[in-house]
């Protein structure tokens, strides 16, 4: 079992990896330690094949990854409401780790209609919430190639998302993550879709 400092340096290196693909300087990590003390973590966590510190950039090992769990999420998430706070938290109940995938303005014009935020803006806002631990874009082409990116433990569906549980569970098993379970949040916050509220908000009289 890691310390909780050592955890929190985990987390921090996870995710900014999976949102810049790169490894974590360490002049960002945060952390409210001594320059001296964060060396002697970072060192700890070396010998114990944990993370990869040269260069003064820190890299999660798979060893580093298996100590805590990760949920992954995802939608269009355009103009932020109650409805997609209740689900985020409601997916972070599930595991220590949420990431948040972001559908390209492409696939939400396909499926919705035109957002009202683009696919970066939806992004920088999610990574602004305290419950999300990493926001990142999907994949225009191939929507698993996050999933075997992040390889997550769990996979949060949304009340309202289409997807059929057990066709997902058998597409994500073709991922090589037969470990990988799927559950079906319950957070159902009636009228309190994105495209109610821009209807609502068309619908007013001003």
């Amino acid at each position: 079992m890691v310390s909780l400092v050592h955890l929190e340096i985990l987390k921090q290196a996870f995710s900014y990896w999976a949102r810049y693909d790169s490894p974590l300087p360490v002049d960002e990590l945060s952390l409210v330690l001594e320059p001296e003390r964060i060396k002697e973590e970072l060192n700890l966590l070396s010998i114990s094949s944990l993370i990869t510190w040269e260069n003064d950039t820190i890299s999660i090992t798979d060893a580093g990854r298996s100590k805590f769990t990760v949920v992954l999420t995802g939608g269009a998430y355009d103009l932020i409401h109650r409805g997609h706070l209740e689900t985020l938290y409601a997916a972070k109940e599930l595991a220590d780790f949420l990431i948040v995938v972001v559908a390209r303005d492409i696939t939400v014009n396909k499926r919705k209609r035109k957002p009202i935020h683009s696919e970066e803006d939806r992004a920088i806002i999610l990574n602004e919430l305290k419950v999300v631990d990493a926001a990142v874009l999907g994949d225009e082409v191939d929507h698993m190639r996050v999933v075997r990116r992040i390889k997550p433990n769990v996979v949060a569906l949304g009340a309202d998302q289409h997807h059929i549980k057990e066709v997902l569970e058998g597409q994500i098993k073709d991922q090589g993550l037969p470990k990988t379970e799927i559950v079906r949040l319950n957070v159902d916050y009636e009228g309190l879709a994105t495209t109610q509220v821009i209807n609502e908000i068309l619908g007013r009289e001003w």
